[in-house]
């Protein structure tokens, strides 16, 4: 199913393109040598609020009633999905409010509140979400999901247009999955452009819902997840993103958080780029045998945020 073409997608960007940044994409000499790859970098760090987040909540918000957008706006979010949806509902004169968990970072808490928002702590991930979908009842608010929305993914696959614009001969695109609005987005754009590059996502082991919901055939929750990418971690894969990525996509790599510390660390100390764990996810499953690709591939790591607190970093290195 086409869930956009190559007309809308390009006036989604226009719409959008006075908001977000047409981030860099850089190549690293050390990661070529060390993949045996031709390894260029999506840098989504440099994005407005830090991460690519913004691109999918301006065209949902935009997507909107203008009686929806009165009632105000929720959504639930470990940090960069309530950056994105308070910045862009700052922009529009939306009234947002945010549900993160208690052990949210405090960082993309307090600059959520920057933006605008109400900011509420609540539970885990799991009582984060019902907490979200509580209170927009009681209180009467439009709930936007942080990655189960066709208009959010939609804005997403402007970051996939910009690749396959700058970047045509990509052999594959690396991409970290959590819920998969990511990755149901650049897939949107792959399809749109009649690209035929291969779409890899790349998800932590100890929160592997889009992986077992390859396998299993349907979308399937966790009831636990453990990962240090805080952004990988919702506790279920998206239904409308599994309808969008499972035709197109090659597979769902998975990594080890030990993986993701050491692509983190490799992108700090040879790229100069201070990238969160999320970020650094499709990074790690070329630098591992997770993924296998033919020697000297032209390969696209979507480096999709950089909202890592400092004092979490001092935790993660060796």
């Amino acid at each position: 199913m086409a869930y956009l073409n190559k007309n809308q997608l390009l006036d989604i960007a226009e719409k959008i393109s006075p908001h977000v940044h047409r981030t860099p994409l850089l190549r690293s000499s050390a990661l070529n040598r060390l993949t045996g790859h031709q390894v260029y970098l999506k840098a989504e760090l440099f994005q407005k609020t830090g991460s690519y987040k913004p691109r999918g909540m301006i065209n949902a918000l935009s997507a909107l009633t203008a009686e929806e957008r009165g009632r105000g706006v929720i959504t639930a979010s470990a940090g960069n999905a309530a950056q994105g949806l308070a910045y862009a509902a700052n922009l529009l004169g939306v009234k947002a409010t945010v549900t993160m968990p208690a052990a949210a970072s405090p960082i993309k808490a307090e600059a959520t509140r920057g933006y605008g928002a109400e900011v509420i702590l609540h539970g885990n991930a799991r009582e984060c979400f019902a907490h979200s979908l509580r209170l927009a009842e009681e209180r009467g608010l439009t709930f936007i999901q942080s990655y189960n929305n066709i208009p959010l993914m939609q804005g997403y696959a402007t970051l996939g247009l910009e690749i396959i614009e700058e970047l045509p001969v990509a052999d594959a695109i690396l991409i970290g999955v959590g819920g998969g609005g990511m990755l149901g987005g650049i897939t949107m754009a792959a399809q749109a452009c009649g690209s035929t590059t291969e779409l890899i996502g790349v998800e932590p082991t100890g929160a592997p819902a889009m992986y077992k919901s390859f396998a299993e055939g349907k979308p399937v929750e966790l009831d636990q997840v453990s990962t240090i990418a805080d952004g990988l971690a919702p506790p279920s894969a998206g239904p409308l993103c599994y309808e969008v990525v499972r035709p197109r996509v090659r597979e769902i790599a998975l990594v080890s958080d030990d993986d993701i510390v050491a692509a983190m660390l490799l992108l700090m100390q040879r790229c100069k780029l201070y990238v969160e764990p999320s970020g650094a996810a499709g990074l790690a499953g070329l630098l591992t045998s997770a993924v296998t690709l033919p020697p000297n591939s032209t390969v696209v790591c979507v480096l999709s945020g950089g909202n890592l607190d400092p004092g979490r970093l001092k935790a993660l290195l060796p």
